[in-house]
């Protein structure tokens, strides 16, 4: 690295740089470069497994919304199910919007299972005994493809949610009958 003063011009006060690397020093900065890229990137994938992907089931039109993960990358187990691609995240929280009615269950890993009655179809959003492995359980052939990839939208656009059941584990912890402006979001972290 050389700095000089270019004086013959009138401008003492101004100082340029100019850095030259030998060729150890520019294959040292590439590795550098690629060591830091792949740090963040992990560090990104890292964060990005442990964010919150909530299931929304929400009232007015029903939709099933899967808000971290695109409905077409979770897999099919038989025609009614739906698995959530990440395994190892758990449910801690359940939150019910109903005009009323409103409840926060937390959990910690339990088994978390949400029914939800809309018209004649039955949603069922349960884990395994220790609150991972989220599935979906309903008759998605009364659901067509929503506004994004995320969403499904029931074919039936005139009813409303009827009824909410939280179990944790193997006791209910909310039951409740409903009328219409309900929303359940199942949190998966």
């Amino acid at each position: 690295m050389t700095l000089e003063t270019d004086r013959g011009r009138g401008t003492d006060g101004m100082i340029s740089t100019h850095f030259s690397f030998s060729r150890k020093q520019r294959s040292r900065t590439a590795v550098f470069v690629t060591l830091l890229a792949v740090a963040i990137g992990g560090c990104v994938h890292m964060w990005a497994q442990r964010t919150d992907t909530p299931i929304i089931i929400a009232d007015g039109s029903l939709t099933i919304e899967s808000r971290g993960i695109p409905w077409a990358n979770w897999s099919n187990s038989g025609s009614n199910t739906k698995v959530h691609p990440n395994a190892g995240k758990s449910v801690n929280q359940v939150e019910i919007a109903m005009p009323g009615n409103n409840r926060t269950v937390t959990f910690s890993a339990q088994k978390c299972t949400v029914a939800v009655r809309y018209a004649s179809t039955d949603i069922t959003v349960t884990t395994g005994n220790n609150g991972q492995g989220l599935q979906v359980t309903t008759d998605f052939g009364s659901f067509h493809n929503g506004a994004t990839t995320r969403h499904l939208a029931h074919n039936n656009a005139t009813s409303k949610i009827s009824r909410v059941t939280v179990t944790q584990g193997n006791r209910i912890v909310f039951n409740a009958t409903a009328s219409g402006g309900t929303t359940v979001t199942i949190h998966y972290q």
